[in-house]
């Protein structure tokens, strides 16, 4: 199930790479063309247009990041708590093996 949620993930990230280059390729054919005033308008239009569609995958990369960050924490606590109970099962284990040599 994670590997899936990662190659929906991927999968946005090349459509946010993809979405950039559309929107790059039009501006910079206009930029390398010159700047005429007919086409002020249009270049504006496409830049606010970027700048839109850039923020939204900004908010929603930033909800992913969160949302993996809250997992990442539960895990860690998960991790931590084993752990403990390994060295506490160490511990546990070296006093039955003392108490074993001491019977002997």
């Amino acid at each position: 199930m994670a590997l899936r949620r990662l190659k929906v993930q991927e999968s946005r990230l090349s459509r946010f790479r993809l979405n950039k280059l559309i929107y790059a390729v039009p501006f910079l054919i206009i930029w390398i063309g010159g700047s005429a005033t007919a086409y002020d308008n249009q270049v504006t239009n496409n830049l606010l247009r970027t700048r839109d569609a850039l923020l939204d995958q900004k908010t929603h990369l930033q909800t992913a990041a969160d949302q993996i960050g809250s997992k990442i924490d539960t895990l860690q606590r998960q991790l931590d708590t084993v752990n403990q109970y390994l060295n506490d099962t160490d511990k546990a284990l070296r006093d039955v093996e003392i108490a074993i040599d001491r019977t002997r």
